[in-house]
């Protein structure tokens, strides 16, 4: 790659060496190395005549003697450039799983992670996607680049992962404005490349996932689930540096044996899902070529054959079958079977076009290699879903005709049902204005038997039997209050109990003419109860406040009176009247008849409640029940 000025035996590098605007220093037997560290190695008037010729381009950890690695050590290279070719140069290029501090003619110009000799402190580099660094070069006869490298586990990781881990050293150049431009976009361009292989892969996997559950006997559907489901994996394992800083040993996990395998799962299935798919019975033997993805993987930690051969050769025996196949299938007349030709070759070409780049073997612009990447991961998939959509829509074409008849005749039941629907609607309409008139006269018949208990109360003198009449008044006034609500309601089985509330406290203080002494305060949400659960917790309020009324405050005492009732959860609720009045003893005689306590205890039962009072503070009962 480079000639020797004529002076000092220097590499000489020009403008005709930058590839896509970039340089780098490949010189084999112009790299020095030497193990140890020693600061004054930085300096360009050191003499490194005598240090080892090791060149840390692609410098395998295989390749590097356990007695010149300990973990760390510096690197040298002198070079001259000509003047055009260094004001070219605008950025520094590096890529390592290790830490290094590059020196340029002996100042320190960029560090890549964490430089150390001792293992503990080392903090390695993540060759992510970020821009290379900005340099500028000073004209000068000879320079020299010297960088203090260090990578602890390299030697490690290459025991554990062999292929998967097995670089040592670094890639060390300068970039033009032509690479700058490509560095300043390397991550937005690969996030759009996986961002595309990615969507495209989802919506596939869902669709094919969608056809697998909704024909389940059809085997290619799973097939082709896995293979578009391997593919989504290996794209996103290959571009996990996008999203996550690994390290010399976790980025061959992902980017290497995840990545890889994955890949080759998928691939290995291509024949079997093509023969399962055109019923070719005597090659779905195919599905067995799946094994040799995982012996791949298996070829890389314990070496048997040459992995470059070995690929080269799953990937010329895929593309052969998937020939044989797909003739069989076109000649038996599947129509739409060119799309899964292109598709299933199309991937091995895409592929094998990835391989010769990685290799080095040809060179491709930035877009198309961005191109061919996406092509790799998608041509199947997507050429299959074509196909299985080609081929449902010639079977949806012919079924049309039959769902226009059966159109037909849904269109006359529907007619049909419409008009028995609207008799229904008439009818409901009928019901319910039916069931607003019987609460209405409901109602008004409560209230002639309500008025006419005031008038015989009017006729008796008998204190006591008036207070009887007046109890017996307001538990009618309550059941009429609320068949009042019931047809005043949109929803005529409900009631709302707040506002039902507040209507039965007004009129039980206007009987007793309390309102200016007693107030009733009434803390609680708008809650909708049943008719059949309504009715008694009326009627236990109405005599737990004339109680209240008539007991809790003597000799004209102000007082007030707490309603509340709470849902608790979902069935369970409890309501609550409170009293700030004089209480009553626990063995005290019950006052007047007892029948007001005897109802509240029935009623109490008919809701499947529970009772509890505390007279400790005046007067407060809860009742806890269920809302049948």
């Amino acid at each position: 790659m480079a000639t020797s000025n004529s002076y000092g035996q220097n590499p000489h590098i020009d403008s005709s060496l930058f590839k896509e605007g970039l340089l780098e220093l490949k010189f084999n037997d112009s790299w020095r190395y030497h193990p140890g560290d020693d600061l004054e190695w930085s300096s360009p008037d050191f003499d490194d005549s005598n240090w080892y010729k090791v060149n840390p381009i692609d410098l395998k950890a295989y390749q590097m003697p356990d007695s010149l690695w300990s973990g760390f050590g510096w690197w040298r290279i002198s070079f001259t450039a000509d003047k055009n070719t260094v004001e070219a140069i605008e950025r520094l290029y590096f890529y390592s799983w290790g830490a290094a501090e590059i020196y340029l003619d002996g100042e320190l110009v960029e560090t890549y992670g964490s430089f150390s000799t001792d293992e503990q402190f080392e903090k390695t580099y993540t060759p992510d996607y970020a821009p290379d660094r900005p340099l500028k070069i000073t004209p000068q006869d000879v320079h020299t680049l010297a960088v203090r490298f260090s990578n602890h586990q390299a030697k490690n990781n290459f025991k554990i992962f062999r292929y998967f881990s097995e670089n040592l050293g670094f890639d060390v150049g300068f970039s033009s404005a032509v690479r700058a431009k490509y560095s300043d976009f390397r991550y937005p361009n690969s996030f759009a490349t996986l961002s595309v292989i990615v969507v495209v892969l989802s919506i596939l996997l869902l669709l094919h996932v969608l056809l697998f559950f909704k024909f389940r006997r059809e085997e290619p559907y799973l097939v082709i689930t896995l293979i578009t489901f391997f593919f989504l994996c290996a794209a996103l394992c290959a571009h996990i540096l996008l999203f996550a800083e690994l390290t010399g040993f976790s980025n061959p996990i992902f980017s290497g044996i995840l990545n890889s395998t994955a890949f080759a799962l998928g691939y290995g299935l291509l024949p079997y899902s093509l023969s399962s798919l055109f019923r070719t019975q005597k090659y779905y033997w195919t599905k067995h070529l799946v094994w040799l993805a995982l012996l791949r993987t298996a070829n890389y930690f314990f070496p048997v054959f040459n992995f470059i051969l070995f690929d080269a050769i799953i990937i010329l025996a895929v593309i052969i079958l998937m020939v044989i196949i797909m003739r069989i299938a076109i000649k038996e007349k599947y129509k739409g079977a060119l799309y899964v030709t292109f598709g299933a070759i199309g991937t091995s070409v895409f592929l094998l076009v990835n391989r010769m780049v990685n290799a080095d073997l040809i060179t491709l612009s930035t877009f198309f290699y961005y191109v061919d990447l996406i092509l790799l991961y998608i041509s199947y998939p997507l050429g299959i879903y074509i196909y299985i959509t080609n081929q449902y829509g010639r079977l949806f074409l012919a079924m049309e005709q039959e769902v226009e008849e059966r159109t037909y005749q849904l269109q006359a039941m529907i007619n049909d049902l419409t008009k028995t629907q609207k008799q229904l609607s008439s009818k409901n309409d009928e019901n319910v204005l039916l069931l607003k008139e019987i609460h209405h006269r409901v109602k008004n018949n409560l209230e002639v038997v309500s008025g006419l208990l005031a008038l015989q109360s009017a006729k008796i003198e008998d204190p006591n039997m008036q207070e009887v009449m007046l109890a017996s008044q307001n538990r009618v006034q309550s059941m009429g209050i609320l068949h009042q609500k019931l047809y005043q309601s949109e929803h005529l089985a409900f009631i709302e109990m707040k506002n039902y509330f507040d209507n039965l406290c007004i009129n039980i203080l206007d009987s007793y003419n309390e309102s200016e002494r007693i107030s009733i305060d009434i803390n609680m949400n708008e809650i909708d109860l049943d008719v059949d659960t309504a009715i008694p917790l009326g009627l236990i309020v109405n005599e737990l406040l004339t109680n209240s009324l008539k007991y809790a405050f003597p000799s004209g005492e102000k007082g007030n009176i707490e309603l509340s009732l709470v849902k608790l959860d979902e069935d369970n609720f409890q309501l609550k009247i409170k009293d700030d009045g004089i209480g009553k003893p626990s063995d005290a005689k019950a006052k007047g008849t007892g029948f007001g306590t005897q109802l509240v205890d029935l009623l109490t039962r008919q809701i499947d409640g529970k009772l509890t009072q505390d007279v400790s503070s005046g007067t407060m009962i809860m009742i806890s029940f269920k809302n049948k």
